[in-house]
């Protein structure tokens, strides 16, 4: 009977999952900065930079070192992440080149900064 009951939950939490299927994961890890802002971009176009058709959504969030962010994919889609030019004298709108993956739908993949 517990074996029931708990199969049930985890099928529960399963069919309550907000990602749809084919949704991949990256896991960006910060391992150089005390702190450093990051700009993610995830989109369907070649280009990080356009907001045009394709585009899907722009996060911004601070990383600690030694900490990992997992974002996540929708299928079809591609993840560009940026970090500021310079992490230890932060300047408003100065960003590193972009950095660009595209990940196999339902997959995961781990990267530094």
């Amino acid at each position: 009977m517990r074996y029931r009951a708990g199969l049930m939950v985890v099928l529960w939490v399963a069919a309550c999952s907000s990602a749809p299927a084919g949704t991949a994961t990256l896991t960006l890890n910060d391992s150089y900065w005390d702190k450093v802002n990051v700009e993610i971009v995830i989109t369907k176009r070649a280009d990080c930079d356009s907001r045009e058709e394709g585009y899907v959504e722009t996060k911004e969030l601070v990383m600690r070192k030694d900490r990992s962010e997992a974002i996540e994919v929708p299928p079809d889609a591609t993840i560009c992440w940026r970090h500021d030019r310079n992490p230890n004298q932060p300047v408003a709108g100065a960003w590193s080149g972009w950095t660009r993956a595209t990940l196999q739908p339902g997959g995961s993949a781990q990267t530094d900064l």
